[in-house]
């Protein structure tokens, strides 16, 4: 049983790794067997890999086809930083409440020490580059917790976090903005009054809320600039479909789908 456990963790951390490093193509339709045989173990524990994948929204199992990577929905968008601010907005508590202790003064040191590298990249380092300061900062301040269940949770959304801020760096001076954010999370732990100030919790909030409402705003301003005009109260059924065309096009290119939302509300 041992034995087998192994082999699941080997192939999920394969599979998870070839994910997150940009390795496995956007709506490639990739086969279970020729993967099993690629890492060089059975097909079961890689498919009992492929469920917990599917199970952290990584991965689509498409049944007696294969998986292809997992296309983001307005919901995973929602959910992902509703499940950011609850758990990152506590871990800033933590900290607020610890900010004199020396871990706690080594700890907003590292923070500001994160801003400032950020400031010194700018606007015009690799996304990568700056994508991966942004989630130190935030790692950091989830690992000083010291809850694993939390690092867990982290580690576990951290392909959803970097598909949807990556998103949102592409928006003009965001990554100015962002950063500002960053400081303003650190100010409000310092300022910290007591155990009943929730003014870090709320500085986390604003900054999830900031970088979610950009990804969204993104598929709708997309739309309105390039295709609104053939919006109109007598569309045909041609314009009509073309206009689907188009937005599945940017859906797609963009891995992400809007649920929920009629053609006027995109564009609204």
């Amino acid at each position: 049983m041992a034995g087998y456990r192994f082999l699941q963790e080997e192939a999920y951390a394969h599979i998870k790794e070839q994910i997150v490093t940009g390795s496995l193509a956007e709506d490639q339709i990739y086969s279970e067997t020729k993967l099993a045989a690629a890492i060089g173990i059975s097909r079961t524990p890689v498919k009992d890999a492929l469920v917990r994948l599917s199970q952290e929204r990584l991965i689509d199992i498409l049944p007696s086809r294969g998986f292809r990577l997992h296309h983001m929905s307005q919901a995973d968008v929602w959910e992902t930083y509703q499940l950011r601010t609850a758990v990152e907005g506590f871990c800033a508590l933590h900290l607020a409440h610890r900010k004199e202790t020396d871990q706690g003064v080594a700890l907003l040191e590292a923070l500001e020490a994160s801003v400032a590298r950020m400031e010194a990249q700018g606007e015009q380092t690799d996304l990568e580059e700056y994508w991966a300061e942004d989630f130190a900062f935030h790692r950091l301040l989830v690992e000083f917790s010291g809850n694993q269940e939390f690092l867990q949770l982290f580690e576990s959304y951290h392909y959803r976090m970097s598909v949807i801020a990556k998103e949102s760096f592409h928006s003009p001076n965001r990554r100015a903005v962002a950063r500002e954010e960053h400081q303003a999370i650190v100010d409000a732990i310092r300022r910290s009054s007591g155990r009943d100030d929730l003014e870090a919790y709320a500085a986390v909030r604003r900054h999830m809320e900031a970088s979610r409402d950009l990804v969204l705003r993104e598929v709708q301003a997309y739309l309105s600039k390039e295709y609104s005009s053939l919006v109109t109260e007598d569309a045909t059924e041609v314009v009509k479909a073309q206009i689907r065309r188009f937005a599945g096009k940017y859906i797609q290119d963009h891995r992400i789908a809007v649920e929920g939302m009629t053609t006027d509300q995109l564009l609204d």
